[in-house]
């Protein structure tokens, strides 16, 4: 099966541009062969009945009085129209003067009076002759006759088609060049629709459409319908899964709580090393519970429901909140962010992204938080750094895989930098965590343009 449509177009234009062009040709030349030489046998059957009139009756006599045809070839040496006449009672023979000496040997067949008959026979220098025959009777008992023969060379037949062929040439070349035209546009038609569905698809894909119902040829409408219903289906199951997710976390709440105090009531009773192990378990689990209902909490890239979303506001808003908690009075907060940048995220998705990476910072800087972007034609950065103590090279895998906490003694799970993580994955972004210029850590995320360059090369 061919794999491109266009390829399989362009391949049956051209094979139709080329035979039905060459079909047509050949079947052209065969109605014209046939035209021709059903018009040269009337032609010479015409020159035979006028032959015929060199028969004359003089004193109860018949004598021939041969006549000469109008047309000269005859008279020109092997020009290739000949005619001839023999007597059956003297075998004289009497030529055409294209003959010169050449005598044509009629067939050796019995001859209906007066009955045209049709021959190929061999004329001069081996040439293929058509010959028309007429045998003419003295008298009505036909004891004395004349056979009466003129002939054509077939290569003079053959000559006019091969003319007629020559000048009709350049038709059956713009008919293969119309037909290739005609392909072409035809193909402009067909791949059209499918043109515009692509580019629908990357609207929605982009987020700026949200279905692809009413951006579509209307031959391509069950197709929209159905790919619609599909996307509808998986937000759906989507939404049913987080939900799910969420639930399951939160009904361990209630079970844990129960396992803590359990314990505090073991270790009260002297049993400090299985209450201690309780409480590993419980930690663990409440670990998981949280990272469940915070990965929950992520709706990710949504096909047609996902829109720009300018970065400025939303760092303000959440500097400004956290600007105002007593634990950072004393934290300068450098935002360096351009109005003009915008990511594609889903709003809640965004806002838990930075909210979660600038609450981090917060918690271990010193005196300042510096938050820039930086936009290119392939992604937008975004840079937050602080002048805490960072992290080691050697544990900041475990930082972003494991959301490892490495102060007990500050509040929060340590999930933090984990499920930032996870939701720029999710977009198909990055994140990186590097030595910092303030002194602190960097943390870098890396998410896909959304300019308009990105956009045009996605339509196209």
């Amino acid at each position: 099966m061919v794999k491109s449509l266009r390829f399989g177009l362009w391949a049956v234009g051209l094979a139709s541009a080329v035979i039905l062009p060459l079909i047509s040709a050949i079947g052209f030349r065969a109605a014209f062969e046939h035209h021709v030489q059903q018009s040269t046998i009337a032609e010479l059957e015409a020159d035979l009945r006028y032959m015929t009139r060199g028969l004359k009756l003089e004193n109860g006599v018949v004598t021939l009085v041969p006549k000469t045809l109008p047309d000269p070839r005859f008279e020109e040496p092997l020009s290739g129209l000949y005619w001839q006449v023999v007597d059956d009672k003297s075998k004289a023979i009497v030529r055409s003067g294209s003959l010169v000496t050449f005598t044509i040997e009629l067939p050796n067949d019995i001859l209906p009076l007066s009955t045209i008959h049709r021959h190929s026979a061999t004329g001069p220098d081996g040439v293929d002759l058509l010959l028309l025959e007429r045998r003419i009777p003295e008298g009505v008992e036909g004891k004395h006759s004349w056979r009466f023969a003129v002939a054509i060379d077939r290569a003079l037949l053959k000559g006019q088609v091969d003319a007629i062929m020559l000048d009709t040439t350049p038709v059956f070349i713009f008919l293969g060049m119309g037909l290739l035209i005609i392909t072409f546009v035809q193909g402009g038609m067909l791949m059209g629709p499918l043109n515009q569905a692509s580019r629908a698809l990357a609207l929605v894909r982009s987020g700026r459409q949200e279905r692809l119902k009413e951006m579509v040829p209307i031959e391509l409408d069950t197709f929209a319908r159905n790919f619609d219903a599909l996307l509808d289906a998986g937000e759906r199951q989507a939404r049913e899964a987080r939900e799910r997710a969420a639930d399951l976390a939160h009904s361990l709440r209630t079970p844990l709580a129960v396992l803590l105090a359990r314990a505090d009531e073991i270790e009260a009773s002297g049993q400090a090393n299985a209450a201690a192990t309780i409480r590993d378990i419980v930690s663990g689990l409440e670990h998981r519970a949280s990272r469940d209902l915070a990965r929950a909490n992520i709706h990710g890239p949504v096909l047609g429901r996902t829109v720009e979303v300018s970065l400025a506001p939303i760092i303000h808003q959440i500097t400004g909140a956290l600007a105002r908690t007593s634990t950072t009075e004393n934290l300068t907060w450098d935002v360096q962010v351009d109005p003009d940048h915008k990511v594609r995220l889903d709003q809640s998705d965004l806002t838990e992204l930075i909210g979660s990476l600038l609450d981090n910072a917060r918690k271990w800087a010193k005196s300042r938080i510096k938050i820039t972007t930086i936009s290119d034609q392939t992604s937008i950065r975004i840079l937050i750094e602080d002048d805490g103590p960072g992290i080691e090279p050697h544990q900041r895998r475990m930082a972003l895989s494991r959301g490892q906490k490495f102060d007990v003694n500050l509040s929060g799970t340590g999930l933090g930098l984990s499920i930032a993580q996870e939701i720029v994955q999710a977009y198909g972004g990055s994140l990186d965590l590097s030595d910092g210029l303030l002194g602190g850590l960097r943390v870098t995320l890396e998410l896909p343009h959304t300019g308009r360059g990105s956009v045009q090369s996605q339509l196209t």
